[in-house]
């Protein structure tokens, strides 16, 4: 009785697992041909997580089983179910695809484990999950939903969906993806970037029983290098002059040897230059690096699968959306400030009309208003950091001379509105504009800081419009 208890609880949290590692569950507890019980038949879809590596590519058949097994029947039984749906032709066409191999889900130590057993899975091509792959897999899912829920605590945050390794090291042993998230932190006004580091071993659990295929520290120097590979094109393409704290976590379903594990955070800090991207802090040591023995899995599983929303997890082509998503939104408050009355023309107080959005130079505002009916006829615009690509002179310059050739207004308000921040080249030149006529001012949609030049009239009058709605 007992047994069959555990053996059901197994088996639902075997499926969840799956599920959440990016499984569709096609087919369950069903039968084909005569007598063949097939316990699960899953297929990978997953749009955050990569399949992995050490599992069948396409539609699979899959058995549980929560005690140490000792003789081949569940090997026979997945072989046979796999021969048998195959061969069955209307059972193929349902499915859109023959079945192309098996994995075992084995609540067991790789201690327990009897050898010919194994060899015998190998040889029939079946991948055998033990308890150390199904806690690694299972912490995946823990570290995705972690990272959720660490990036919603921030007005700017999300995660990027799981990505190979830049260059894989010993591609033949090992497969290593990373989980990235982002955020930005209001109490230290750094950008904060933790990086999770997933090393499968692409072994069977004969090899991984022998300890013989740990990390060692060349390893962690290869996932240092991808690390800083990441981070500078992050620098580059989206924070050039944002401030960073950086974290790194390294999860090996093989372990790590004794020096690689406590060594690390003698030389991460001084093996690459960090400083170079305005990193200031780099944290690893080896209480960011897992080793997967024995460890009570089901209640991390249960509070991870419970945790997850996917709200912010993002492909890395996708930040541009994500960052003029968050410009966007701040410009709605510009809206609503007019709107309540709380921005008002500089000059007599009288209220903005909210306009429609139009191009200048091919690129569109994200807000447009204006007053005509006081002698001063004014206008106030913002543009997305992101869509002008770069808040630079020669671009500002551009839009600003064909703004400046419409006779219909006497001052031209230009607000530049970037959720990653400027850089120190675009803060000189904001802070240093000096033109009668046009007011320019560069805020940023995360701190919700106003930077001008305070020693012109426009300056000034763009501050005190802004007020409201920046803090500068």
């Amino acid at each position: 009785m007992v047994e069959d208890i555990e053996e059901r609880l197994f088996n639902e949290m075997s499926k969840e697992l799956l599920s959440n590692l990016g499984y569709q569950i096609i087919k369950e507890e069903h039968t084909v041909g005569k007598q063949k019980n097939v316990e699960l038949c899953i297929n990978f879809s997953s749009e955050k997580f990569l399949r992995p590596k050490f599992s069948p590519n396409g539609l699979t058949f899959v058995e549980c089983d929560s005690n140490v097994i000792k003789s081949e029947t569940i090997l026979n039984k997945l072989a046979d179910n796999i021969e048998c749906a195959n061969k069955n032709k209307s059972y193929i066409e349902r499915l859109g695809s023959q079945i192309q191999g098996g994995i075992i889900l084995n609540n067991t130590l790789r201690s327990q484990m009897r050898e010919a057993v194994l060899k015998s899975a190998n040889t029939k091509g079946f991948f055998w999950w033990d308890i150390h792959r199904i806690f690694f897999y299972a912490m995946k899912v823990f570290s995705h939903s972690i990272l959720e829920n660490w990036v919603s605590e921030s007005k700017l945050g999300f995660v990027l969906t799981e990505q190979e390794l830049t260059e894989q090291f010993e591609s033949d042993h090992y497969y290593t993806t990373v989980l990235i998230g982002i955020r930005y932190s209001e109490l230290s006004s750094k950008l904060e970037v933790y990086l999770a580091y997933f090393v499968d071993a692409l072994i069977d659990s004969i090899e991984l029983k022998k300890n013989t295929d740990t990390l060692h520290t060349e390893h962690v120097k290869k996932i240092l290098d991808d690390a800083y590979t990441r981070m500078e094109q992050i620098t580059k393409d989206y924070y050039p002059g944002s401030k960073k704290n950086m974290t790194i976590e390294i999860h090996s379903i093989s372990g790590f040897t004794h020096d690689a594990e406590f060594k690390v955070k003698l030389y991460a800090k001084h093996y690459k230059n960090w400083e170079k991207l305005d990193i200031d802090q780099i944290t690893i040591d080896e209480h960011t690096l897992f080793k997967y023995s024995v460890i009570p899995w089901e209640a991390v599983m249960d509070y991870a699968f419970t945790k997850q929303t996917g709200r912010h997890t993002a492909k890395i082509s996708e930040i541009p959306s994500k960052l003029l998503e968050i410009e966007s939104n701040f410009a709605e408050e510009f809206r609503l400030g007019i709107k309540n009355g709380d921005i008002k023309e500089p000059f007599t107080d009288e209220a903005f009309i909210v306009k429609e959005n139009f191009s200048v130079c091919n690129v569109k505002t994200i807000f447009h208003a204006d007053v005509q009916n006081i002698p001063i006829k004014q206008r106030l615009l913002i543009f997305s950091k992101t869509s002008v690509k770069t808040a630079k002179k020669e671009v500002v310059k551009e839009i600003i001379k064909n703004l400046k050739d419409d006779p219909n207004y006497n001052y031209t308000w230009i607000g530049v509105m970037s959720g990653a921040g400027f850089t120190a080249e675009e803060m000189e030149f904001v802070k240093s504009w000096d033109e009668h006529g046009i007011g320019l001012g560069f805020i940023d949609a995360v701190t919700k800081r106003l930077f001008v030049n305070l020693k012109t009239e426009e300056g000034k009058k763009i501050n005190s419009m802004f007020l409201t709605e920046c803090i500068s």
